[in-house]
C-alpha cells in the first residue's frame, strides 16, 4: 500500500476522513482532513474572499471547507487522481500518528499569505 502525502484521504471507522500530511520511513502523520481542507490558501479571510464568496454571506463559512472535502471523497470513491483509503488498513502498514485536531494546524501555505 502507498499512502500519497497531501492527497490521498484515510477514513476511520466513525466516518472521519484524514489525511497524510508527512511520511517518515514507515511513519504517517495524519490530520482531520476536514481541518486540513480549512486552512488553504482559498480561506484567507481578506478582500478577495469576501468578493469571491458573496453568496455565503450571513451563511457558514465551514460550508466551503465541507464542500472541498466532500469533492475529494467523491474523487477518492471514484479513484480519480486520489485513493480513499481505510484507517485499519493503513494501520497494519505504517505507525500512525494523528495531530490533534485542537492544535493550530499551520499549512504550508501560512506564512506566505498572511491577510
Amino acid at each position: 500500500m502507498n499512502v500519497e502525502i497531501n492527497k490521498d484521504l484515510i477514513k476511520d471507522e466513525r466516518g472521519n476522513y484524514y489525511i497524510a500530511v508527512q511520511m517518515e520511513g514507515n511513519e504517517l502523520t495524519l490530520v482531520n482532513a476536514f481541518v486540513e481542507a480549512s486552512f488553504t490558501p482559498e480561506l484567507i479571510y481578506n478582500e478577495e474572499f469576501r468578493n469571491r464568496h458573496k453568496e455565503i454571506e450571513g451563511g457558514f463559512v465551514g460550508k466551503i471547507a465541507m464542500d472541498l472535502l466532500r469533492h475529494d471523497v467523491v474523487m477518492g470513491l471514484k479513484a480519480i487522481d486520489r485513493k480513499l483509503l481505510d484507517l485499519s488498513e493503513v494501520e497494519q502498514q505504517y505507525k500512525v500518528n494523528f495531530i490533534d485536531t485542537i492544535e493550530f494546524f499551520r499549512h504550508p501555505a501560512w506564512n506566505t499569505h498572511k491577510a
